[in-house]
């Protein structure tokens, strides 16, 4: 019986003239071999076929087992059949899709092109299994509806572990019509919308497309491109860890201090240029003119010296272990019995610890100048001639203390990332990477002593990572060195002939503190490779997994360190206060740098409210940390200080980096719950301007309990925002050349201050601009003072000159009335008669006019 033709034809599938159905067969029905009755091209009914395509291989389908799509399938590998080969899909027939040529630049897979009424359209080839074609974004390509510009992000195959590849362009028609009818378009809409949530949703899980897609600046939900991102000033790359990044949080004050810099004919900025002069030449003053290769020609007396070096040993050499402390004081008390048959290793190695240990002293000052020469003859000595000579444990140790000693006296200290690629390879040059189990036998104090150095120098470099944003460029797979062993030093010598067991885990001993550190390191050295590496996957669900490792690390130190910490430090071989605040600093440090990246969402987004919990709590520990011991005072001088407030007073590095990242984060959290206050009164209209001649006074801001969910209690962080007043201003008094701390610690507080007493933004600009005026008019003064100590060893007040018999009329008066002997070293603005520095018997005095 002869059937309606029409009934044959799919709905909606046009009719080839040719004969030729869209399929790629002709007319003739394959299964029976006879042609059409009724001769017109057309086809006898068959059975109606599945729209579904087949997605299983054609082996396991064959086999009627279950084929899990992969190419080769799990089936076809357990029934080791080496050809596992996918049919050609059927595309389905009401819907004809138009193929846009793709970029041939562009890999993508490879397509079959089928005849279709509107053109070729794409088909996987049959060596691959089949995908569904996925819409993309590309600069040429989008899934569109016809008469439509809208476009739908690409989605990455989810079985794919590579790149997403293209998908060529798509317009949908209908084929009975231009245009899709209603109920088509809509659709269309929702497998749009589908999509775009599986899009989100695989590069949550897919780590590579983030990777893909960062590339084309394509960011996803967990890479806002709002995030704190690092900058390049001055011709320097500033990594994400580095502390000038905080600054971007603060826009006010760093518009007002633009428009100053740019403004040159104000007299802020005149102001401003003669702090800058007289900083400039207090550091001139402590560069050595002249630098001798004949080191040891500037030791000072024997009851100095020994001062300086053991505060060196008290301090740094209990955390960082670099020298024998047997061998080093032998050669010492060997120096002063014939100071010219020393060694001149061990000359620099002393001067370089005696260097460390000025940072302690309350004389510091004016200990600079010798402790700068110090570091430049140690500098000048390992580049000298015969520098190969200097590859040894020896020459190891004398940079590990040129790398504390330029960090502690502010030589060089913002480049020692630098240094301490150097010296890494120089470590590994000689071998102190491999395990001296893996080397030719050696003694067990050599042995030792290489684990000990690794292990510093590793610490050298993961620190030094993080002061300057900078990748560590250093992976665990890079040394197989293991941690050394738990001895103390008096159980090693170079000439023992029985080796001595180390002590039992739980006993305390010199490297205790050392191996504790050393057992978080991997982890802080993942912190750093994610946090400042440009090519890390950034993710906030990466942030929370490495936080949490980080919180673990944190936990395991603290439970071995604690059990060894004597508060009254009576006891003997007990870790010290010193000992306990460094770890913490060199540990928690990391919490800031891995959090502080989300600190600028965390404010509007509250998905981020963890890390501005963490980052606040973080700087409040470090804050603490410092200011126990020390006046809680605008100014004044501690009587008694511990050594780890020395450090960070008169330090520089990451001694002065951490603390100024702490505070930074203290103040963008008193502005955030100031700010919220104040828009919490505007919207009940009951802001109103408090009494006081300004807000620079100090308001009641301590009292205010804080509106919204503060990260911290108001009174907390405002106690820590004024006593960084203190501390800046105390660190110009002990040697520090630049303002720029205490002036921007000093605006924002002003800031703080107008916020709390609810006057207008106009008003509050102009409160922090009068901040800043005596700001600038104090650190002038306070620079006075500074330059007056570093000129010479007398500590005189009053100006020198009155002293010296000059009427104080000029600078160019005070060089007649000083004679022919004075000699002018350098002047400070003397168009403008502020100063100079004149030199007398190899001393230098500032002269104020």
């Amino acid at each position: 019986m002869d059937m309606d033709v029409n009934m044959a034809v799919e709905p909606g599938a046009p009719v080839s003239d040719s004969g030729h159905d869209h399929d790629g067969h002709d007319g003739h029905d394959g299964r029976n071999g006879h042609d059409s009755p009724n001769g017109g091209g057309g086809r006898l009914s068959e059975p109606r076929r599945r729209n579904r395509p087949a997605l299983s291989c054609i082996q396991c389908r064959t086999r009627k087992i279950r084929c899990d799509r992969n190419e080769p399938c799990a089936s076809c590998i357990k029934s080791k059949i080496v050809n596992c080969t996918y049919e050609e899909a059927r595309r389905p027939k009401p819907r004809l899709w138009k193929l846009s040529p793709a970029p041939s630049s562009v890999p993508g897979p490879r397509f079959n092109a089928v005849q279709t009424v509107d053109g070729p359209a794409p088909r996987f080839a049959p060596d691959g299994p089949y995908r569904e074609p996925q819409p993309s974004t590309g600069a040429a390509s989008g899934l569109q509806y016809a008469g439509s510009a809208s476009s739908v992000p690409s989605v990455r195959n989810s079985e794919s572990t590579t790149a997403s590849l293209p998908s060529p362009t798509a317009r949908y028609v209908d084929s009975g019509s231009a245009v899709g009818s209603a109920p088509v378009a809509d659709t269309l809409l929702k497998q749009i919308r589908q999509l775009e949530q599986e899009l989100a949703d695989l590069r949550s899980r897919d780590p590579m497309s983030q990777s893909s897609q960062s590339s084309q600046s394509t960011h996803s939900s967990q890479q806002p491109p709002t995030r704190n991102q690092p900058s390049i000033t001055k011709a320097r790359y500033l990594g994400a860890s580095h502390w000038m990044n905080d600054a971007k949080l603060f826009p006010m004050v760093l518009g007002i201090a633009e428009r100053i810099e740019s403004d040159k004919g104000s007299d802020i900025y005149h102001l401003l240029q003669k702090c800058k002069n007289l900083g400039r030449s207090i550091k001139s003053q402590r560069v050595p003119t002249q630098i001798s290769f004949d080191v040891g020609s500037a030791i000072p007396p024997e009851t100095v010296a020994c001062c300086l070096v053991e505060a060196y040993f008290r301090t740094f050499e209990s955390v960082y272990r670099i020298v024998h402390r047997p061998t080093f004081w032998k050669q010492y008390k060997n120096y002063w019995q014939d100071p010219a048959g020393a060694s001149p290793d061990f000359i620099v190695q002393f001067q370089l610890c005696m260097a460390i240990g000025t940072c302690f002293q309350d004389e510091v000052a004016t200990l600079r100048q010798s402790a700068t020469r110090w570091i430049y003859e140690a500098q000048i000595w390992l580049v000298s001639p015969s520098e190969k000579s200097r590859m040894n444990i020896s020459g190891l140790q004398i940079i590990c203390l040129l790398h504390l000693a330029r960090e502690t006296c502010g030589v060089g200290g913002d480049l020692t990332w630098i240094s301490a690629g150097s010296l890494l390879r120089t470590a590994m040059y000689i071998g102190l990477h491999r395990d001296p189990d893996n080397l030719p036998k050696m003694s067990v104090f050599r042995a030792e002593m290489r684990r000990r150095l690794w292990a510093t120098i590793l610490e050298i470099v993961l620190q030094s990572s993080l002061d300057a944003g900078g990748p560590p460029l250093l992976s665990l797979s890079d040394f197989d060195t293991r941690p050394p062993a738990n001895f103390d030093d008096d159980q090693l010598s170079e000439n023992e002939q029985h080796t001595q067991l180390p002590r039992p885990p739980g006993t305390f001993t010199q490297t205790t503190v050392q191996l504790a550190l050393l057992r978080s390191f991997p982890t802080r050295l993942a912190v750093a490779h994610f946090v400042n590496h440009f090519n890390s996957i950034t993710s906030y669900e990466e942030t929370l997994r490495l936080n949490s490792e980080l919180t673990t690390a944190c936990r395991a130190l603290s439970a071995t360190l604690q059990p060894f910490y004597d508060p009254a430090g009576v006891l003997p071989k007990r870790l010290s206060l010193f000992q306990l605040r460094l770890v913490e600093q060199m540990v928690h440090r990391f919490f800031l740098a891995l959090n502080h990246p989300w600190l600028c969402l965390a404010q509007s987004k509250p998905a981020y409210y963890f890390s501005r919990k963490m980052c606040v709590e973080t700087a409040l520990k470090l804050y603490r940390a410092f200011s126990t011991c020390s006046p809680s005072g605008a100014s004044g001088t501690a009587s008694q200080t511990d050594d780890f407030t020395r450090l960070l007073t008169c330090g520089h590095g990451a001694f002065r980096s951490v603390p100024v990242q702490a505070v930074l984060t203290i103040f963008v959290e008193l502005l955030w719950q100031t700010q919220d206050e104040r828009s919490f009164r505007q919207s009940l209209n009951i802001d109103h301007q408090l009494n006081g001649p300004s807000p620079s006074s100090e308001a009641d801001v301590s009292s205010s309990g804080g509106i919204g969910s503060g990260a911290a209690p108001t009174h907390d962080l405002y106690e820590a925002a004024k006593y960084s007043i203190g501390w800046t201003e105390r660190r110009i008094r002990m040697g520090e050349v630049t303002v720029k701390g205490y002036l921007f610690f000093a605006l924002l507080l002003a800031q703080v201050h107008a916020l709390q007493r609810g006057v207008s933004d106009a008003e509050i600009e102009r409160f922090v601009i009068d901040a800043l005026t005596d700001g600038l008019s104090y650190c002038w003064h306070l620079l006075k003072d500074t330059a007056a100590i570093t000129s010479t060893p007398m500590s005189l007040s009053g100006g020198f000159g009155s002293g010296l018999g000059v009427d104080g009329n000029g600078v160019d008066e005070c060089g007649a009335v000083l004679g022919s002997e004075w000699d002018r070293v350098s002047d400070f603005d003397l168009n403008q008669g502020f100063g100079a520095i004149f030199k007398f018997n190899d001393v230098n005095f500032f002269i104020d006019s």
